[in-house]
């Protein structure tokens, strides 16, 4: 009981860690405000009701597909932007935030196109199977109202989010994008190594959406300050799954990319 007891209290004091780390950078509100903007457009966010019931100015109607467009161009950047902190939290290396240099937007670009492949096959289809499968048993099987799925939903992405993550930690330790995607087995059994805890960091991931969710129009802000947040519990996490001396994960980080320290050399 004292070790489940003391191992409790040390996660909870790297969750409250993790909001230290990312604040501490001077510039972190403008770094995530642009990852925010270029994730979700916040005048698609605006104009999206206005579309969808055929109202409002007509600019606006017209404008609409052309924003969405012009998102669908930008969204690649902040992905690959959380996948490199995400890459920084597992190996150690490297300040916590990374910098948008501009020689740096390509690099941005191929791992948010990989982080995207991945979240298909270890978030996206699996939440949606689980999502149809609670339709069918509670909404036509039992028939339950439409609004339990809004909770079958949640507690899909609760696995989901960091199954997801453990997947981009593997592709980040050297494989293949396939495996990494596909090989559930080898996923779940990383996974469930620190289950708790990883499902313990997306509880709280879960309460940062909801409140940003509430607020509407900080929904990008949020959405990229969570997902910063969480990689900075889920890389940790995983880290401790993997049987390598602590001294010697740094160095096994992704052979896919440059080493996690390209942008302060970059910068410097």
């Amino acid at each position: 009981m004292a070790d489940s007891s003391s191992s409790s209290q040390r996660r909870f004091g790297d969750l409250r860690r993790g909001f230290t780390t990312l604040l501490r950078d001077p510039e972190w509100f403008p770094k995530i405000l642009l990852a925010g903007i270029l994730l979700i457009n916040p005048l698609v966010v605006a104009f999206a009701p206005g579309w969808f019931a055929n109202s409002g100015p007509a600019w606006v109607r017209a404008a609409f597909p052309w924003l969405v467009l012009l998102n669908a161009l930008t969204f690649w950047f902040p992905l690959g932007f959380t996948f490199e902190v995400l890459r920084r939290a597992r190996s150690g290396k490297g300040d916590q935030l990374p910098d948008w240099t501009p020689s740096l937007l390509p690099r941005y670009a191929r791992e948010g196109a990989v982080k995207l492949f991945l979240s298909i096959f270890t978030l996206i289809l699996p939440v949606g199977i689980w999502t149809a499968f609670a339709w069918l048993l509670m909404g036509k099987i039992c028939g339950l109202p439409d609004g339990i799925l809004g909770l079958a939903a949640g507690a899909g992405l609760w696995v989901a989010v960091p199954f997801c993550a453990v997947a981009c930690c593997r592709w980040l330790d050297g494989a293949s994008v396939a495996s990494a995607a596909l090989n559930y087995a080898e996923n779940w059994r990383r996974f469930r190594a620190r289950a708790s805890d990883y499902l313990l960091a997306s509880a709280f991931l879960a309460g940062v959406n909801s409140v940003t969710c509430s607020l509407f129009y900080t929904i990008p802000l949020g959405a990229v300050f969570g997902l910063c947040l969480v990689d900075t519990w889920f890389g940790p996490i995983y880290a401790e799954t993997v049987d390598l001396p602590a001294s010697s994960r740094a160095e096994n980080s992704n052979p896919h990319s440059t080493d996690v320290g390209a942008s302060e050399a970059v910068r410097a």
